[in-house]
């Protein structure tokens, strides 16, 4: 019989959230801040509280820790404990609050600052690093970063919270009401999910980023951090605050592996099995039928993304599988895979923008999977090339990842300029409503794609500034805009720019021959009202 228990949160200090001192970009901030100095000596805790001083995580994974969890039946173990106090005081996170935001010149004043006021070497340069994150983190989490207890590469991982918060509804959506966060990090996607009402259990191998995670979850009553390896998870097991076992997965593979002596640099994995935890575990987790979502980089070969035939078995008879791309703010930022009741019927692949707020912009969808065969192109594609007057589109990343480009095209009522390309010919500009989706442009007129031409066409239309956009084509864009400018002379007050694209269209293969480069003038549009 698994033991079922319930996880306490261990306690944080209330004066965790400290004042915030106005920001000043002069030197009073410095003077102020080292007025200080002598009660910080008197108000220093005894050695025994642990401040951040030089801790490394990986000399640590394994650690038992003393406050194990308590369980309320009998059976081995789970191998789960409470996270440690979080390497910070509050006197280290009150200075970290009043040198916020980071400024790199004043580095040497801050860090001197510190110093006076009786912190230590590590510890000056510990909090200097958690200011300079802290300010980094603003672009991803907003004004909530200067709060939060993170680590450089806890922060890189994490995901952004309008796209936590996306995922929390999607939870939501599949009545789901609590979540096991395997993997959480920092807890940027737990936070989401605690602020969205969901019972949160966000477990953590590391025992300092656990900390964490529980410091930035603390304001969260139905969350719970555990320190632990998630391999050891076993669903129907792990208990929420109220006793009651996790309903839902979200799985967060670590696809960064510390490399150097002082481990300040990170790689990417591609190697699924070589995610932590591996491709293979959740795979095991989605054959028992949970309702769950797995993120991975969108950058994901296809062939590496599961079928419901994959993931079918005695205990998950009707298995569903979604892929979903999710773009924000124009960049692909994951590829997220939903398992069973997390997946929608009849989607099996989506490209989804996301806006600021968590809410979906727009999407386009397919019920054929991947693995089906590709779809055939429509009658006109291929069959005409845009025309002075006409319009050229160039789909988002998200949709071009997802094989979504026929889908959009039907969509719009625009045509593939080749079968092979993500550029779209229409006779219209861009629906309002596709906004997202795509840049559209106005096609100006078709340029000669040799470059001495094409020099001398930038040199008789008085061309001063060029953007190069390509597809399917062998142009470095940089050299070929060095070249096409050179000599040419800038007047005051002149600016003259131009868009050129280039792309590829004809045959493949054993009809290579007949592969056409071709080049248009083009004007960037925004949208048709």
């Amino acid at each position: 019989m698994i033991a079922r228990f319930f996880c306490a949160r261990q306690s944080t200090s209330s004066t965790l959230e400290s004042r915030r001192a106005p920001v000043k970009k002069d030197p009073p901030r410095s003077a102020a801040f080292r007025a200080r100095g002598n009660a910080h000596r008197r108000i220093r805790p005894p050695p025994h509280v642990p401040y951040h001083t030089g801790y490394d995580p990986a000399a640590h994974r394994h650690t038992t820790l003393e406050d194990m969890a308590d369980f309320t039946a009998s059976g081995a173990p789970l191998g789960f404990t409470n996270p440690p106090v979080p390497p910070f005081t509050p006197q280290s996170l009150q200075a970290a609050d009043e040198l916020y935001p980071y400024d790199p010149s004043r580095s040497l004043t801050d860090a001197a600052a510190l110093r006076a006021q009786g912190f230590t070497p590590e510890e000056s340069a510990a909090i200097l690093t958690l200011v300079k994150t802290r300010t980094r983190a603003e672009a991803k989490f907003g004004e909530r970063a200067r709060r939060l207890l993170l680590t450089e590469e806890g922060f890189e991982q994490s995901t952004r919270s309008p796209v936590a918060r996306y995922h929390a509804q999607r939870f939501l959506k599949a009545q789901v009401g609590s979540v096991a966060d395997l993997g959480c990090g920092i807890g940027a996607d737990s936070v989401a999910f605690a602020a969205a009402g969901l019972a949160t259990v966000s477990v953590e191998r590391d025992p300092v980023t656990a900390s964490f995670a529980a410091h930035n979850l603390a304001s969260y009553g139905q969350s719970r951090v555990l320190v632990g390896d998630v391999t050891d998870y076993e669903h129907g097991a792990l208990c929420t605050a109220a006793g009651e076992p996790v309903q839902g997965i979200w799985c967060d593979p670590a696809r960064r592996e510390l490399e150097g002596a002082k481990k300040a640099r990170t790689e990417r994995i591609f190697d699924p099995e070589a995610f932590s935890p591996p491709f293979s575990f959740v795979l095991s987790l989605a054959r028992l039928g949970v309702p769950m979502g797995v993120k991975l980089g969108p950058g994901t070969a296809h062939e590496a993304i599961l079928s419901p035939e994959d993931i079918a078995g005695a205990a998950n008879p009707q298995p569903r599988v979604e892929a979903q791309w999710v773009q924000h703010a124009g960049s692909v930022v994951e590829l997220v895979l939903w398992f069973n009741a997390a997946a929608r019927e009849s989607v099996a692949r989506a490209a989804t923008m996301v806006g600021d707020a968590g809410e979906v912009l727009g999407e386009v969808t397919s019920a054929e999977p991947l693995g089906s065969a590709a779809p055939s192109a429509a009658p006109d594609d291929g069959a005409g090339l845009p025309v002075a007057g006409g319009y050229l589109y160039e789909p988002s990343g998200a949709v071009i990842r997802a094989g979504l480009v026929h889908d959009f095209a039907c969509a719009v009522g625009a045509h593939r300029i080749d079968p092979r390309i993500a550029y779209l010919s229409a006779e219209h500009p861009l629906p309002a409503s596709y906004a997202e989706f795509a840049a559209c442009y106005e096609v100006l007129e078709r340029v000669p794609v040799g470059q001495k031409q094409l020099k001398r066409w930038v040199r008789e239309h008085g061309i001063n500034a060029v953007t190069i956009k390509k597809r399917g084509v062998d142009i470095v864009p940089e050299k070929l805009r060095a070249a096409l400018l050179a000599g040419v002379k800038k007047k005051k007050g002149e600016y003259k720019p131009a868009t050129l694209v280039f792309t590829r269209v004809g045959g493949s293969g054993e009809d290579a021959a007949r592969t056409e480069h071709v080049g248009w003038w083009v004007r960037p549009l925004g949208v048709a009202e």
